[in-house]
């Protein structure tokens, strides 16, 4: 009797132990939902070959009948002015070496030249020369010419443009942005070409704009980030 007694005392323990073993797998496994925290899903970003390059036209230095403005950058002379029998368009002309470029129309205005830069930049792995100005209301346009070359050329994009590595790939791509309510692209080199691609339509927003500080997109509340070709949260 003795030895029953032990031997069901034993298995009386041993059931305790498995019940208790059992009760600690279940509290390890339980999970706090509200520690998970809120990941939003990437989207994929698709880009299109653009024809954006275009050689520069050579013209002589009397095709620069009227200038307003003359600006100058390292060994570059850029010219605004005016062709004979038009006085609404203003047109820009850049002088490389002894040759001058036109570059193509820059605005509107002989009296707000305050609209007309010329910068040095660096975009899409390559040294360009800038020059803004404006092709109508709301309407902003940036030349991007490549001068260091024997037939130098001419990139065109009609927006307020940014020069920013947003993908982290060591290039700074051209961030775009137009309209009321922004419409912002980029534009970066893919297997030696330019590619593009819209915010607005991979969002399916109306409006997608660009912080240059934190280098992010911002759409309604949420920012993101880009990452590869896909655009991320970076919560």
């Amino acid at each position: 009797m003795r030895r029953i007694g032990i031997a069901l005392l034993t298995v009386f323990c041993l059931l305790a132990g498995c019940n208790q073993a059992s009760d600690v797998l279940v509290s390890n496994s339980t999970i706090d939902e509200s520690d998970i925290g809120e990941h939003r899903i990437p989207y994929s970003l698709s880009f299109t070959e653009v024809d954006l390059e275009k050689p520069l036209k050579k013209i002589v230095e009397t095709d620069l009948t009227k200038v307003i403005l003359k600006q100058e950058i390292d060994n570059y002379t850029t010219y605004y002015y005016q062709k004979n029998q038009d006085d609404e368009n203003i047109f820009a002309a850049i002088k490389i070496g002894t040759n001058i470029f036109e570059i193509g129309q820059v605005g509107y205005s002989a009296e707000n030249t305050d609209q007309y830069t010329i910068s040095r930049v660096n975009a899409l792995d390559k040294n360009y020369i800038k020059v803004t100005g404006a092709c109508g209301a709301n309407c902003p346009i940036s030349y991007y010419i490549q001068t260091d070359t024997n037939s130098p050329k001419v990139l065109q994009i009609e927006a307020h443009t940014v020069e920013a590595d947003v993908d982290q790939d060591g290039i700074n791509e051209i961030i775009a942005t137009v309209g009321t309510a922004a419409q912002t692209s980029i534009y970066k080199i893919k297997n030696a070409h330019i590619v593009a691609t819209s915010l607005n339509e991979t969002f399916d927003a109306q409006e997608v704009t660009y912080d240059k500080e934190s280098n992010t997109f911002v759409v309604g509340a949420d920012i993101w980030r880009v990452k590869g070709e896909e655009l991320v949260s970076p919560k």
